[in-house]
Order: structure tokens, then C-alpha cells, then sequence
């Protein structure tokens, strides 16, 4: 019977969590669709727990206004959340090594776009790779919202614990004979679990739960051998129903895809062109490294993020002289900036301000000894813009970013940016990636 197998189970001081998800997804900032310039910002938002995620970067319509199938994409995939690691609450929550940050967390990028223009305004493909990873530090508040929380779930589950193994023994042993005297046997069980486990405020709120169960036991089905079953399956759903665990739970999970500490977000990639649109003759001449911390505030705050960057791209002399020949370019930029964004249920709304610093080193002729002399070229320039995140659903983000941009290499006064983008997430762990019995 299947109830002998639940007597054993309702003893474990278990959390459980519903089938959610357990990270929001977040609007697209891979460092591969960065460095492809499919996306303007220069700040990148630490990644959710997606194993996979893709993004279309389009306003969806052509310079006819009909709709159009977006040719730019990019895509970022963890390897870690393919698996089912069984991690324990504590583990995940609060991972103890330096390498389970690292794995964890790490995720590769890959962005493609077929409209790559040359210096000679010649479409061409690119494809840009990247990685990152990411380390989290939750503050003081962090650790005493969890505790609290999961303290909550787990009382909870302790009173119907306790209650439904003396109903289950009862039941089952044939102690008790119809559903009369099953209520007379409960009575004391039900009034000393809730008085010990019970959420309540007052002794009046603790009697009055008291009273709303003892009587819809009242209305319990009759109790007969052949309806043991369906008999304890009805006591268990007036027990959760006045319970209320779920409560307890969504503010869980509520709180778990937005906690608040501070993050440091660490990536790298390169980008790879194919100039004459062959595969075997291709380039790689850009690269850039990024370091993002970024802090959630608490309190009457905790709908604010603040994030800082530090982007440092360099490039190859080469390949802009052979097809940028008529463009200013520069050796470095070093970008340097901050970011606010601020999360609601719903949506979000993230402002961007960012310097750039470039140098590069020109040769200017030679000396009366005929070495070759060099010559410092620095500059500057800002970027600022804004982005609208909507999540259609926890796996769907719709996204449009305006502002200025940096000046691009190719049409430098054109720094309008008016950007449309959907991200789709698959994977997110959910308690199933959860062992809630371990400690």
C-alpha cells in the first residue's frame, strides 16, 4: 500500500519546493554578442542559471516595414545545469570551494551575424566566441533572509510531520475503527503539534487554527478498510490547505532569483572574421577581457543593483589596415563605467554610462640613422543608453535598449542606437537539481 511507503517519508525534516524555477532569466549580455557589437552595452549583467540561452538581435522589420527573420543571434550555454548534480539547499545556495564558483557559474558564448561590414562597405560573416564566469558574496541580510525562510518551511514540515505520522499509524495499524473515533484519537495530536509548530501571532489565531481543522476533519469520507487511501489522502489536503507551506515556499523563491550581495562577473572573447566569405581564410582581430562587480542593495533598496565595469579590447594592426584603410583606429580602449538597474516583478529598467580611453602607436617616418620612430595617439569618448526588460515568462525576455553609442569604426557620427532583442533560456534548475534531504 502506498501509505507505508509515506509513513517512512513524513518523518524527514524535508524542504520542499515546487517544480519552479529557481533563477530568473535575464536579458542577453553574453561577452560574444558584445565584442560582435550585436549589442551595444558595454556592461554585462551577471548570467542566470540557464544551461542554455538564445538570443535574436533585430528590430524585426526591414526598411519596408515588413517583418523580417533576424540573421543575428547569439547563443550561451552552461554546462554545469545540463546535469542533475543533486545539490544539497546549503550548497547551493552558499557553494563552499573556489572551484564550485568557478564550474558552476562558467558558461560559453557563441554570437554570429552576416552583416559584418568592410571598410569597402562588403558584408561579411562573423563569429565571436566567449566565457565567463562569476562569483558571488552574500551580505550579512543574505544569510538571515535564507536562514529565516527555510527555517519557516522546515517548521512547517515538522507539524504535518508530526500529525500525519499519527494519523498514518492509526490508519494503517487499525487502531482506530471508523472516522469518530479517528478524531477523538487526533484531537491531541492536532492541538499540541500546532501549539509547538504552529505560525500564529496570538493564542487566539493558534485556537482558531486549531478549530478550522478539527472541524473539516468533520467532513472526512467514512473510514473503512477499502478507504484507508482515499481517507489519509483527504486528511493530508485539509492539513496543507490550513498549513499553508506554499507560502513559505514562494517567498523562497521569490527572494532566491534576486538575492542580495555582491557579484563579480569575469569574461573574455574574440572575434573572428571571414573577410572574403570563405571558410578557410579568416581573422581574428578583436579581442576583449571584462570585470563586472556588481552589489543588490537590502531593505527599502532591494530593488536597486548598481554595477561597475572595466572592459580593456585590444586589436590587430593588420587586418584594419587591409580593410579599414581609409578608418581611424586604435591599438587599446580601455572602457570604464557604471550602470544602475532596477529589478520589479515584471520587468526591469538598466541605465548605462561608460568612458572610453584609446591609444594606439603610428609609425612617423625614420631617424637620420634610419630607425623607425613611433608616435602616441590617445582619445576619448562616452557612451550612454538605457534598456526596457519585460520577461513574457520566467525563460522569455523581450528587451530594447536606446542611447548613444561609442563611435564605430566605420560612419563614426552614427551613434544612434535603437535595438529590439529576444532571449529565450532553457534548463534552469528547479528542486529537482535539489538533494532537500541532505543538510
Amino acid at each position: 500500500m502506498k501509505y507505508q511507503l509515506m509513513l517512512l517519508m513524513v518523518w524527514l525534516p524535508t524542504v520542499f519546493l515546487a517544480q519552479d524555477k529557481l533563477n530568473l532569466l535575464r536579458a542577453p549580455t553574453s561577452p560574444a554578442s558584445g565584442i560582435l557589437d550585436l549589442q551595444p552595452k558595454v556592461v554585462l549583467q551577471p548570467k542566470s542559471y540557464q544551461a542554455l540561452e538564445t538570443a535574436l538581435y533585430s528590430n524585426f522589420l526591414n526598411s519596408n516595414y515588413d517583418a523580417v527573420i533576424p540573421t543575428d543571434f547569439a547563443l550561451e550555454f552552461t554546462p554545469y545545469w545540463t546535469e542533475n548534480h543533486k545539490l544539497s539547499l546549503a550548497n547551493y545556495l552558499y557553494p563552499e570551494a573556489f572551484m564550485d564558483h568557478l564550474v558552476r557559474n562558467s558558461s560559453i558564448s557563441l554570437a554570429s551575424t552576416q552583416n559584418f561590414i568592410l571598410g569597402d562597405s562588403t558584408a561579411s560573416n562573423g563569429l565571436a566566441f566567449g566565457y565567463r564566469t562569476s562569483f558571488f558574496f552574500p551580505n550579512k541580510k543574505d544569510k538571515e533572509i535564507t536562514t529565516a525562510k527555510i527555517a519557516a518551511i522546515q517548521n512547517d514540515n515538522s507539524l504535518k510531520s508530526r500529525i500525519e505520522a499519527q494519523a498514518f499509524g492509526l490508519v494503517l495499524n487499525e487502531s482506530v475503527g471508523d472516522k469518530k473515533e479517528f478524531i477523538t484519537a487526533m484531537r491531541d495530536t492536532v492541538s499540541n503539534a500546532i501549539t509547538k509548530y504552529g505560525r500564529y501571532n496570538t493564542p487566539k489565531e493558534m485556537k482558531a487554527m486549531i478549530e478550522t481543522i478539527l472541524g473539516k476533519m468533520e467532513t472526512l469520507p467514512e473510514l473503512t478498510v477499502t478507504t484507508q487511501d482515499a481517507f489519509l489522502d483527504a486528511f493530508r489536503a485539509i492539513i496543507d490547505a490550513e498549513v499553508k507551506t506554499y507560502i513559505s515556499i514562494e517567498e523562497l523563491q521569490v527572494y532566491l532569483k534576486e538575492r542580495q550581495g555582491l557579484t563579480i562577473d569575469i569574461a573574455l572573447a574574440s572575434l573572428l572574421n571571414f573577410p572574403t566569405n570563405s571558410f578557410e581564410f579568416s581573422y581574428l582581430p578583436k579581442s576583449s577581457i571584462w570585470v563586472t562587480p556588481s552589489y543588490r542593495f537590502s531593505e527599502k533598496f532591494e530593488f536597486l543593483k548598481l554595477l561597475a565595469v572595466f572592459r580593456y579590447e585590444w586589436y590587430l594592426d593588420d587586418y584594419y589596415r587591409r580593410y579599414f584603410p581609409e578608418a581611424t583606429t586604435y591599438q587599446n580602449n580601455i572602457d570604464y563605467g557604471v550602470s544602475l538597474s532596477t529589478d520589479f516583478k515584471r520587468f526591469s529598467v538598466q541605465f548605462e554610462l561608460v568612458g572610453r580611453s584609446s591609444s594606439a602607436t603610428i609609425p612617423s617616418g625614420t631617424d637620420a640613422q634610419g630607425n623607425e620612430l613611433f608616435r602616441k595617439e590617445k582619445d576619448s569618448d562616452v557612451q550612454y543608453m538605457g534598456t526596457f526588460n519585460y520577461n513574457l515568462t520566467d525563460q522569455i525576455v523581450l528587451s530594447y535598449t536606446l542611447g548613444s553609442k561609442f563611435d564605430a569604426i566605420l560612419n563614426p557620427d552614427e551613434t544612434l542606437v535603437s535595438l529590439l532583442s529576444l532571449n529565450f533560456g532553457f534548463g534552469s534548475p528547479t528542486s529537482n537539481d535539489l538533494d532537500l534531504s541532505k543538510n
